[in-house]
C-alpha cells in the first residue's frame, strides 16, 4: 500500500536543564585556518518580554517574525523570533523566518528515560556514526507511523510500515540513521534485506531490552556517563555482520548521548555565518552554566569543551573544530550579556 503524503512539523519542548555543577576543562588547538567571524543569526523569545537588549544592540539590521507558532504536541517557549544581520536587511528578514523554523523543529524531548533508540534502515554506512540532522519516526495513535525531518517544514509521508517511513526519512535527510520514538519496548521490524542495524540505550539494572526485529549480531557495551541520568549501556544489533555491530558499538555512544542531551538544553538562538545550505543542522552547542561560564558539546565526543568565559570564542572554536556553519546557544540568555550589562 502506498503511503499518502501529509504536511507535518517536528516540534520541540524547550525546557531549561541545569547541568553539571562542576566540569572538567578540555582545551583545543589553534584554528587550522582563518574563517569569517560569525555572529548572532537569530533568537527566539516571548513578544511581551522582547529579545535580549544586548542582542538587538549588536545587530545592524533586524527583522521580527511573528507569530512564531510551534505546533503541538510540544510547544517551545517563544512566540516571536528576531533575525539579526550585519550584512543586509534581506538577510535579517530571511533569518527571522529561518530561526522560527529551526527553533520550532529542534528535535523534541525524547520520552525515553534510557537514552533513545536509533535505527539504520539500509546497509553499512561509511565514516563516523553521527546522528546530526537525523529524522524521527513516531507511532500514530490512529495507526501506522509518521516521519519528521528536523529543521524543515517540508511535507513528509506516513505509512503503515515503520521500515518504509524510516527509509523515506533517510532519503530526505541523507543521514543513514533515524530515531524511533513512542513505540514501546518491543518494535517489530521486518528487515527484508538483512542489513538493518539498531542502537538501543538501556539501564544495566533493568537488563537488556528485547532486540528489534530479527537480530543476527548482538553486542552489549558500556556507555560512559558523567552526571547524566540516562541508560548506561548500549545494545547494538546488526543484520549485516559482527564487524559492523562492533564498529557501531565503538562509535555510537557519544553521538547518541549528544543528541539526547541536546533535546533538553533549551536552545534559544543560532550563532554562525550565513551559508547557502540553510537546512544544515547546527554542528555543536554552547551551554551557559553561569554568568560568563560556558561549555561546549560536539556530537562526536563525550567530553565537555570548556569551561570558557567568552562564549563567542568558544562558539568560533566549535565551528572550526566541527567544520560547521552554525551552533546552538542554550541556557539563560542573560548569562550571555556582555560584562557590565
Amino acid at each position: 500500500m502506498s503511503p499518502q503524503p501529509c504536511l507535518l512539523r517536528l516540534t520541540s519542548r524547550m525546557s531549561l536543564l541545569v547541568l553539571l555543577a562542576a566540569l572538567s576543562v578540555v582545551t583545543w588547538g589553534a584554528p587550522a585556518q582563518a574563517r569569517t567571524p560569525g555572529g548572532i543569526i537569530g533568537v527566539g523569545y516571548h513578544g511581551h518580554q522582547g529579545p535580549p537588549p544586548w542582542v538587538d544592540a549588536a545587530c545592524r539590521f533586524t527583522a521580527v517574525h511573528k507569530p512564531c507558532v510551534c505546533a503541538l504536541p510540544a510547544v517551545a517557549p517563544l512566540d516571536e523570533t528576531l533575525g539579526c544581520s550585519n550584512t543586509s536587511q534581506a538577510w535579517a528578514d530571511l533569518d527571522a523566518t529561518n530561526t522560527c523554523t529551526r527553533l520550532c523543529t529542534h528535535p523534541a524531548n525524547n520520552p525515553s528515560d534510557t537514552g533513545g533508540t536509533v535505527a539504520r534502515p539500509g546497509g553499512s554506512a561509511e565514516g563516523e556514526v553521527l546522528f546530526r540532522g537525523a529524522g524521527t519516526v513516531r507511532r500514530r495513535q490512529s495507526g501506522g507511523y509518521v516521519g519528521f525531518v528536523p529543521y524543515s517544514e517540508a511535507p513528509l509521508g506516513y505509512g503503515l510500515e515503520v521500515e518504509w517511513v524510516a527509509s523515506a526519512l533517510v532519503d530526505a535527510t541523507t543521514v543513514p540513521w533515524v530515531f524511533l520514538e513512542d513505540m514501546g519496548p518491543a518494535i517489530q521490524w521486518d528487515d527484508a534485506k538483512g542489513s538493518a542495524a539498531f542502537i538501543q540505550a538501556y539501564a544495566s539494572e533493568r537488563g537488556a531490552p528485547q532486540p528489534i526485529g530479527t537480530c543476527r549480531h548482538v553486542l552489549q557495551v558500556a556507555c560512559p556517563l558523567r552526571d547524566v541520568k540516562l541508560g548506561d549501556r548500549l545494545q547494538v544489533c546488526s543484520g549485516q555482520s559482527e564487524e559492523d555491530a562492533r564498529r557501531i558499538a565503538q562509535m555510537g555512544c557519544a553521538p547518541l548521548r549528544y543528541e539526547v542531551l541536546s533535546r533538553s538544553w533549551s536552545p534559544w538562538a543560532l550563532y554562525g555565518a550565513h551559508a547557502e545550505a540553510q537546512f544544515l543542522a547546527p554542528s555543536a552547542t554552547v551551554v551557559a552554566v553561569g554568568p560568563r561560564q560556558f561549555v561546549g558539546y560536539v556530537p562526536s565526543s563525550l567530553q565537555v569543551v570548556g569551561l570558557h568565559d567568552d562564549w563567542t570564542r568558544l562558539a568560533e572554536a566549535l565551528l572550526e573544530r566541527t567544520g560547521g556553519t552554525t551552533v546552538w546557544l542554550a541556557g539563560p540568555a542573560e548569562f550571555y550579556a556582555p560584562k557590565g550589562e
